[in-house]
């Protein structure tokens, strides 16, 4: 049994997820800031935590991946251009502290964030199953305290509008984890139990999950949230039924992929005219506001930017207009902009790619439910990353992207193959 893997790797999103940790430190008379001084202990540690989990995942000579009847990660390979990639855009980050408006800041968050890397590296190298079980995990200790919350003390779970925060800070936090929720239940009620908890209850906690974070969803409200699980679930769906068709057709490599990427092009056509139609709301209007604003600042220094995740930090910087003092750009691509200039957005673009080609060759080669649910989540915080700057904060939700651009999946003929140890690739 390994699934203390998963059980870990699900622990560590959850303490950069930001919430809990926050939540504590407010019931401790701290601030409630995820940046107060109080909480950074329970980030550089959950960091250092992430180091060990990934040497306990691609160690070589792991006992599990000689053993017979053992599943093991689809592929067993790291992309050898994502970790160079990764290792610019991290150095990018510590550098650039030598011209960061706020040096001190930008330096101890950069370093930590090292950290992240090395859980999503632990993450791309779980098998689909303990992957499954890692998001459902994850999901379901956020989903469920946040409704404990709730019930306990309904002024605590909600902010001001009325709108469900649970133990997070805002509604735009809450709601991404409960639609991770909805991805990874869907996952358990329509794939066989592996084995991992192969229980015949699995089904039934896959249902209760999904029903538990779509109502979070609703009452959170985050429109946000909802349009890129919506995109996810569309795509991932057509895409899926194309590689099928492919398969029991037998049609030619490229015939499947022109017809792919046609289906593909409608369904983010249909997603692009779902966002347009909805752009007039206050969500939306006050992003382009924030968008606009940002890139003010970001062509004053388009090369280096200032200093990574610092710029939100300066009182002097953000006194310009009052949606700049709400913290951040709402934008993970403008948010790389303003903090690393062209220096950081490069690498940045080149993640973004690898993720998506990734996560839909996966799922090409092996359609599936497991397959369905990574490329799902990979689609849902692509989509994420353009509304909210999951970059920053130590965000799960930037791991999952960093390990979606990490994880290759082999063909299905070789995906049960053991291997010895990491294959660079």
């Amino acid at each position: 049994m390994h699934g203390w893997r998963a059980a870990a790797g699900a622990a560590l999103l959850l303490v950069f997820s930001n919430g809990p940790v926050v939540r504590l430190a407010g019931w401790l008379d701290r601030p409630g800031l995820w940046n107060d001084p109080a909480v950074w202990p329970f980030f550089a540690g959950a960091a250092a935590a992430s180091v060990v989990l990934a040497w306990a995942v691609w160690r070589r000579g792991d006992d599990a991946a000689g053993s017979a009847g053992r599943e093991v990660p689809a592929g067993r390979a790291l992309s050898r251009l994502a970790l160079a990639v990764i290792a610019w855009y991290s150095g990018a980050a510590v550098v650039s502290s030598l011209w960061s408006v706020y040096p001190s800041a930008t330096l101890w968050r950069s370093v930590v964030y090292l950290g992240l890397v090395f859980l999503a590296a632990a993450l791309a190298g779980l098998t689909d199953d303990e992957l499954s079980v890692a998001l459902v995990l994850l999901a379901g200790v956020a989903v469920a305290g946040s409704l404990a919350v709730l019930v306990l003390n309904h002024d605590v779970g909600t902010d001001r509008d009325g709108n469900w925060t649970g133990m997070y800070a805002n509604r735009n936090s809450l709601a991404p984890m409960a639609a991770l929720g909805v991805i990874a239940g869907l996952r358990w009620l329509l794939n066989r139990p592996g084995p991992m908890c192969a229980s015949r209850y699995r089904r039934v906690w896959g249902a209760v999950l999904v029903v538990a974070a779509l109502v979070t969803m609703i009452g959170a409200g985050s429109r946000t949230a909802w349009l890129a699980l919506a995109a996810a679930l569309a795509l991932t769906s057509v895409f899926g039924a194309m590689a099928g068709a492919s398969r029991r057709r037998s049609w030619r490599p490229r015939q499947a992929w022109v017809a792919a990427s046609g289906a593909s092009l409608v369904a983010v056509g249909v997603g692009v005219a779902v966002v347009a139609a909805a752009w007039n709301v206050s969500t939306f209007a006050q992003r382009r506001t924030i968008w606009s604003l940002v890139w003010d600042r970001v062509l004053e220094r388009p090369w280096g930017g200032y200093g990574f995740f610092a710029f939100w930090e300066v009182p002097e910087l953000v006194a310009e207009h009052v949606l700049l003092e709400r913290g951040s750009a709402h934008n993970s691509l403008v948010e790389t902009a303003l903090g690393l200039g062209l220096l950081g957005t490069v690498p940045f673009v080149v993640l973004i790619v690898l993720a998506a080609v990734n996560a839909g060759r996966g799922l090409w080669l092996r359609p599936s439910a497991d397959t369905g649910m990574w490329a799902a989540v990979t689609v849902f915080v692509l989509f994420e990353n353009t509304t909210e700057s999951f970059v920053l904060w130590f965000s799960h939700i930037w791991v999952l992207m960093v390990a979606a651009s990490l994880r290759r999946s082999a063909p299905a003929a070789s995906s049960s193959a053991a291997a010895p140890g990491p294959d660079l690739t």
